[in-house]
């Protein structure tokens, strides 16, 4: 009995503060809070309502083209690839190919080929494109719009919105300009036709005049 004093005495007591250390350790922020166990990586994560929702909502999503990735997956190890290498592959031989238009369209000048390239990346960043879709809806891609456009805007650092414009405007200008040398040429052929005919040349007139005097 002595002993059992002896030992009882030689373990020390927590206090009254570590005690209330310890539960509050170990008591969870919010008593209303609930946690939803998943197991990942073999490892078991306790998720929030709000994560838990968001990562199943995910997961039917997946559900939905489950079959279509199955398929993208049996294509890529047909080409030793992974699905991530095979979409890679995929992404340059689509630069390629454009790149090779690019340079077909701009006279072999890769620099602008590039340039090109990089704003069809990137069009909201680079030269106000969305301001120019924002304008013409009918404009869905840079490359929908006239090289020169381009090239311009690259050249004199302005914005494609302005540099459309003006390539607008000259070409209404231009089309006005054809069409007034049209009908100058138009009415040219119908007066040397007319003094063909000897209707209404001032020459023919004094002749006639002379016959009868």
């Amino acid at each position: 009995m002595e002993n059992l004093t002896l030992k009882s005495e030689a373990i020390p007591k927590a206090s009254e503060k570590d005690e209330a250390d310890i539960t509050q350790d170990t008591k969870p922020e919010n008593d209303n809070e609930i946690f939803v166990p998943v197991k990942y990586n073999k490892e078991i994560r306790n998720l929030g309502i709000n994560e838990a929702a968001e990562l199943a909502q995910k997961g039917l999503k997946f559900e939905a083209i489950a079959a279509d990735y199955e398929s993208l997956k049996r294509i890529a190890q047909k080409s030793g690839k992974s699905v991530s290498e095979f979409l890679c592959a995929l992404e340059e031989e689509k630069l390629r190919a454009r790149k090779k238009e690019l340079l077909d369209e701009c006279g072999g000048n890769e620099e602008m080929a590039d340039y090109v390239l990089g704003l069809e990346k990137n069009p909201e960043t680079n030269l106000g494109f969305n301001e120019l879709k924002a304008e013409f809806p009918n404009i869905k891609d840079i490359s929908d719009l006239p090289p020169s456009v381009v090239e311009n805007a690259k050249m004199k650092g302005t914005l494609l919105l302005d540099e459309y414009l003006r390539y607008r405007h000259n070409e209404k200008k231009n089309a006005r300009r054809a069409a007034t040398q049209s009908e100058n040429n138009e009415a040219l052929s119908v007066g040397s036709q007319t003094d063909r005919k000897g209707g209404t040349s001032p020459e023919t007139a004094e002749f006639l005049k002379g016959l009868w005097r």
